[in-house]
């Protein structure tokens, strides 16, 4: 049986990684709109990765300590 809190954590890291490659995209291309779309991305990321963290402490009411 899949333990939803180790796919969650699994996302979380998913995530991490898409937002380190489009940095690393960023830094090579000079293209306004394309930084601008970038940007957007990473922001849309980073915010779904914290509302992430916040399921992750409820799921610890719940669960094993990480």
């Amino acid at each position: 049986m899949v333990n939803p809190l180790d796919m969650t954590l699994e996302a979380l890291q998913n995530l991490q990684d898409a937002i380190d490659e489009i940095k690393v995209r960023k830094n090579i291309t000079s293209e306004k709109e394309t930084l601008q779309d970038y940007d957007q991305i990473i922001n849309h990321l980073e915010d779904s990765i914290s509302d992430m963290i916040n399921a992750v402490v409820i799921f610890q009411k719940y669960e094993k300590a990480l």
